[in-house]
């Protein structure tokens, strides 16, 4: 089984803007994931369509493997640390979004608030705040699979398609 990140979109209520929001779901290929990311969408069910999806095989430089095992108790965790802020020239909220490998939430905000200078085009105003910090750990176990996270032996970078799919 592998572990996918999917950029899923679409209709919600009454938005006038279509709304967006990163999910993980485990699967051998990403069509494996599209019922449960079906069940995970909150919005018009017939509105939802995939933007972006990737494997995510390595992360802040640990391999990611998905076992049915679970991990020893001191073991470090996978995070989905979300980003926004603000250029004055833009009227919106940007975001970046970083996979970190970290013990805890706090530690995993931290170490994405300590890479903000080491981005190429940080927001003019440089007014960065971490909005979450999802344990990715934590959410895969809920569902019965566990994240082991062994420390890589050569960097692989995080390969992902952007296309508009349509799954409602």
């Amino acid at each position: 089984m592998k572990l996918f990140m999917f950029y899923i979109g679409g209709d919600c209520g009454n938005s006038n803007v279509e709304l967006h929001d990163i999910r993980f779901s485990i699967g051998e290929a990403p069509e494996d994931c599209r019922d449960d990311l079906r069940k995970q969408w909150w919005g018009d069910p017939k509105s939802l369509h995939l933007d972006c999806w990737g494997e995510v095989e390595q992360a802040d430089g640990y391999d990611v493997a998905v076992t049915t095992e679970g991990p020893p108790d001191d073991a470090t965790k996978l995070f989905f640390v979300n980003m926004g802020g603000y250029d004055p020239k833009e009227f919106t909220e940007l975001h970046k979004n970083m996979l970190l490998v970290a013990s805890d939430a706090k530690a995993a905000a931290n170490k994405a608030l300590s890479r903000i200078q080491g981005w190429a085009s940080p927001h003019k105003d440089n007014a960065f705040e971490v909005e979450k910090a999802v344990d990715v750990t934590a959410m895969m176990s809920r569902c019965g699979y566990f994240l082991n996270l062994a420390k890589a032996s050569s960097y692989k970078p995080f390969n992902f398609t952007c296309n508009y799919t349509p799954i409602g």
